[in-house]
């Protein structure tokens, strides 16, 4: 809960156009935006913030503006604009296919829509709105399981709580440098980018991820504050290795989307000695649910609630599960969503204030917590429940098997059998029976998979993740060939 110093904070909060308003005032010629090396200063930035919001307001008095742009300086601004403008930013990826993007387009109902800058001619001088905080000021689009995006709403108000919580974490000032390494169409990288902004920093990210080109970003712009996913850092982590970087002015690597290996950890450490390594476990439905410190979290978790979370594990009679009992993973805080704009809620699940998206786990008695996987997820087989991401983790840490994923087949006798799906690493040579063995120890017998295929190209979401329907779908037309 709030105490009197978080709310006394809390009180010095703005609303993140009065706080760029703010930065361009104090700063004007420090660099606000640096995308691929184009370096934007405060003062132009909000110059132009201002003439695409008055744009926007003269176009439309609706509050929906759909935003189709490549990965680019005008989509931040654009979004920015939108939020001094009081509407809301439905920020779309460019990449979906052209029927993916006609049929959210035709539900979202956009007042405005736009894939290009909006015309000279239609900005007439900036016009000051007072947005309210408690509104939704951004739509985001996550891959539900269906391979179908669902739409999220926030409210400032959420963000900024975020905003609040990280910057008791992490310290971040306007003397930070911070990088994203992936597509605004992500949330986790729209977030990192008005991070940055909010904090007055200068806000470094890309038209698409090389790591070449990050190194030498990071490097040459001085950043300080990373926000990637874990196949963005393995690709960093090789260039490094590669080219024997090593930039010691990084203070702090920030990892979503899935758990960082600990080979991979040890890699990262190399590139960026100086670094504080730590992960972040959330939904786009519940933004951060814990944290894990570098060198504080105990192995295997996802770390402690992230501040002001309410973590709870309810038993299957919605009772709280002692300490060490698995059960379903509920979040009560000012972080969560405004709700859904597009897409069917599927597993979300409600406990007073809390929600619950399906994630399944337990608590240490230090308050840690332990993923043991999703309910929608679970396979079930040969009357048993198996959560594929405890069999994911073992094959894993396997060394030269860089992706897996378990799925569950139709089986005559057992109902589902298991089968494992892996990329590996180049020039890496792997028998079905050494898998095997490797699991034997670490899983009980009716949790390893029997058949394992191999997938060279791993399909993969928008948010980087394992884009499982596809998979599902390559297996059932034979493309994956069998290890044997």
């Amino acid at each position: 809960m709030v105490g009197n110093e978080s709310g006394r904070r809390m009180s010095k909060m703005v609303d993140i156009a009065t706080a760029i308003a703010g930065h361009a005032a104090a700063r004007p010629n420090a660099i606000a935006l640096n995308f691929d090396g184009n370096r934007i200063a405060w003062q132009s930035f909000q110059a132009e913030v201002g003439d695409w919001a008055s744009a926007f307001m003269a176009q439309t008095s609706g509050d929906k503006i759909a935003l189709s742009f490549d990965n680019s300086a005008e989509l931040a601004i654009a979004v920015c604009a939108a939020i001094r403008a009081g509407k809301c930013a439905q920020v779309l990826d460019p990449a979906w296919p052209s029927g993916i993007a006609d049929k959210v387009v035709s539900v979202l109902g956009p007042d405005l829509f736009l894939d290009t800058p909006p015309p000279q001619h239609s900005r007439p001088g900036p016009t000051e709105c007072r947005p309210d905080i408690h509104r939704p000021f951004y739509t985001g689009f996550t891959s539900g399981s269906t391979g179908m995006p669902k739409g999220f709403l926030r409210s400032q108000h959420s963000w900024l709580e975020s905003f609040r919580g990280d910057e008791r974490q992490f310290g971040y000032t306007a003397d930070d440098v911070f990088v994203a390494l992936g597509s605004l169409a992500h949330s986790l990288f729209m977030y990192a980018v008005i991070r940055g902004l909010y904090a007055g920093a200068e806000t470094v990210f890309f038209p698409q991820f090389r790591p070449d080109r990050a190194l030498d970003r990071i490097q040459n712009s001085n950043g300080t504050v990373i926000y990637g996913v874990p196949t963005q850092y393995d690709a960093i982590a090789l260039e490094g290795e590669r080219k024997e970087r090593r930039l010691a002015g990084v203070r702090l690597v920030l990892s979503s989307g899935a758990k960082l290996s600990v080979p991979l950890r040890a890699r990262l450490r190399r590139v960026f000695p100086n670094a504080e390594i730590c992960e972040f476990f959330g939904t786009s439905e519940q933004s951060y649910v814990t944290v894990a410190r570098d060198g504080i979290a105990p192995e295997g978790s996802v770390g402690e609630a992230f501040p002001g979370v309410d973590l709870r594990i309810l038993d299957n009679h919605g009772q709280r599960a002692a300490v060490g009992e698995v059960g379903r993973v509920f979040v009560a805080s000012e972080l969560l969503f405004a709700g859904y704009e597009f897409g069917k809620p599927g597993s979300i699940q409600s406990d007073g204030d809390a929600i619950s998206v399906g994630d399944v786990g337990y608590l240490d008695a230090d308050g840690n917590l332990f993923l043991t996987g999703r309910s929608d997820r679970m396979i079930v087989t040969s009357g048993k429940n198996v959560y594929p991401e405890e069999v994911e983790a073992v094959l894993s840490a396997y060394t030269g098997v860089q992706n897996t994923a378990v799925l569950g087949v139709d089986d005559r006798r057992r109902g589902k059998r298991l089968v494992g799906v892996l990329c590996l690493a180049e020039d890496v040579n792997l028998q079905r029976r050494n898998l095997m063995v490797w699991c034997k120890g670490k899983l009980p017998q009716y949790k390893i998979p029997r058949s394992y295929f191999l997938c060279p190209d791993w399909p993969r979401t928008v948010s980087e993740k394992t884009d499982y329907p596809a998979l599902g779908a390559l297996m059932a037309a034979g493309s994956l060939s069998e290890l044997l």
